[in-house]
């Protein structure tokens, strides 16, 4: 078995840096704010045959809101299945009564404890220096996570602990997918319910998410690595800040990944804000499916009404495969899980050149393209140069002079005929070199 390290403090002492600085990644969001940190996020360490995986975690704190104590309890289940704790200290400020409730907390899991001193640039403070030498941890690291001041050599301390060897890895990743769309559209929840288990934190309150929160699911046979978003919303002035770093993480997602779900609550799916998503992801050129939750709390079963109001108020997406869920009651899971295995294998679908040019013919015979200055325009050859997603190539005697309504319709019947919805197919077209043209 691999061995897990998992990263514990109180808020704002600089667990997701020092998360950060190990990974050699920026993965968790960082700055000035205290309880930034919310779900659990982990990633791979490698040095030459060792490895380990390491967990950032929501700091651990007094309060009486339940949404706090959701955040502990989650927190507290993976310090019971980890194997060694990072207890982080902030290196300028005095331990405080949440600093030494942490150390009682974790003192009683009987693991093995680590104390590392953040935020140690410049000159140390000697009595903080003196009040963590009685917590019982041995000698301190001491470390500056966000000037790199000696993460290396706590690397290296960490990698003598570990025995393992890396004859068991990651499983490789076929396919990653976020899952965007505005506060309170139950991205969280869908992500647990796909997984069969809580990794992002959930409930009515908006911005849960703020990190973007990743997980391993199989589906069928295909392992995929899930991205959960940071909600999309109009901020207020205090949270302006936090919300822009959640959101240029979310964009950063759907850039890099190869498929978007987007998910609104079927409540409200006429609100502008959708429209605005939707748009964003479409000009990614991404592998798009829509889910449209909380059917379970919609008193109408008017789905066909629904699904054709959204293709009229986003008409760039009228081959969209879209999905009616309720992710907190499990409902529809199967069918949107059908609907992302069947994307993944239009994704990687490659067509015959045959078959390609057997349906040009058709298709250019029942709509032949316009003429060029009074020049028949021929399209002679189609053939597919790649996929992920499927991207062709069609050759004729005038490729400047195909209009763009005329390219959506080659494109739009190329999708429809060879089951290609929803994909961001490209053609491109060029010249034939035949001189007797």
């Amino acid at each position: 078995m691999s061995k897990k390290i998992i990263i514990a403090g109180r808020p704002n002492v600089g667990k997701s840096s020092l998360f950060n600085a190990i990974i050699g990644k920026k993965l968790a969001l960082v700055d000035n704010y205290s309880g930034l940190t919310r779900d659990v996020r982990v990633g791979k360490v490698s040095f030459l045959e060792k490895f380990f995986f390491l967990y950032d975690t929501a700091g651990i704190k007094k309060s009486s809101e339940k949404f706090d104590a959701e955040i502990n309890q989650n927190s507290l289940k993976y310090f019971k299945e980890t194997d060694i704790i990072l207890l982080v200290i902030d290196g300028k400020m005095q331990l405080t009564s949440e600093d030494y409730e942490i150390v009682d907390r974790i003192r009683k899991l009987n693991k093995k404890i680590f104390l590392v001193i953040n935020k140690t640039e410049g000159k140390i403070n000697k009595f903080i220096m003196d009040e963590c030498s009685k917590l019982g941890f041995g000698q301190p690291f001491l470390v500056s996570s966000a000037h790199h001041q000696n993460i290396d050599e706590l690397k290296f301390f960490l990698f003598d602990l570990i025995t393992t060897r890396n004859n068991t890895s990651f499983p490789n990743f076929d396919f990653s997918i976020a899952v965007v769309g505005k506060v309170n559209s139950g991205k969280s929840t869908l992500i647990n319910s796909i997984k069969g288990q809580n990794i992002s934190m959930t409930g009515s309150q908006a911005n849960l998410t703020r990190d973007t929160v990743e997980t391993e699911i199989q589906i069928k046979n295909s392992n995929l690595k899930f991205f959960d978003t940071a909600g999309f919303n109009k901020s207020d002035e205090k949270k302006l800040k936090i919300n822009k770093l959640a959101l240029n993480e979310t964009l950063r997602k759907i850039r890099l990944c190869q498929m978007i779900i987007i998910i609104m609550d079927i409540n409200d799916f006429y609100e502008r804000l959708h429209s605005k998503i939707i748009d964003l992801v479409y000009n990614e050129k991404r592998c798009m499916l829509l889910a449209l939750n909380k059917i379970d709390n919609y008193p109408y079963k008017s789905y066909d009404l629904i699904k054709k109001k959204v293709y009229e108020l986003n008409p760039q997406i009228l081959d969209m495969p879209i999905f009616f869920v309720s992710a907190l009651k499990k409902v529809g899971l199967n069918n949107l899980k059908n609907g992302i295995n069947n994307q993944i294998i239009c994704w990687r679908k490659r067509i015959k050149t045959s078959v390609l040019n057997e349906w040009l013919k058709k298709t250019v015979n029942k709509i032949p393209p316009p003429l060029h200055n009074g020049k028949q325009v021929k399209l002679k050859y189609l053939t597919q140069v790649d996929i992920g997603p499927p991207k062709f190539n069609i050759f004729t005697n005038f490729p400047k002079s195909l209009k763009e309504q005329y390219k959506r319709y080659l494109i739009n019947t190329l999708k429809k005929n060879f089951q290609l919805n929803g994909l961001p197919i490209k053609i491109v077209f060029k010249k034939a070199d035949n001189p007797y043209d």
